[in-house]
């Protein structure tokens, strides 16, 4: 099972780097792996503090079965 979470679901009318709708979404088998990327992301691409945002992205991941 993979656990995912979309930038869009935080921050909805985020850009990306090439100005465009924010479309990414971390992967990963654990919410704590999930946290970490998206933490990573929030912070390199659009300059948040995601510090305090770990309960924001938990509580839009996800989990598929692929």
């Amino acid at each position: 099972m993979v656990k995912f979470a979309r930038c869009n679901a935080l921050l909805s009318l985020a850009l990306d780097a090439s100005g465009k709708g924010c479309r990414y979404v971390a992967k990963a088998e654990t919410e704590d792996a999930v946290v970490k990327d998206m933490s990573e992301h929030l912070q390199g691409v659009h300059k948040v503090d995601s510090g305090d945002m770990k309960l924001n992205i938990l509580g839009v991941t996800k989990t598929t079965r692929s």
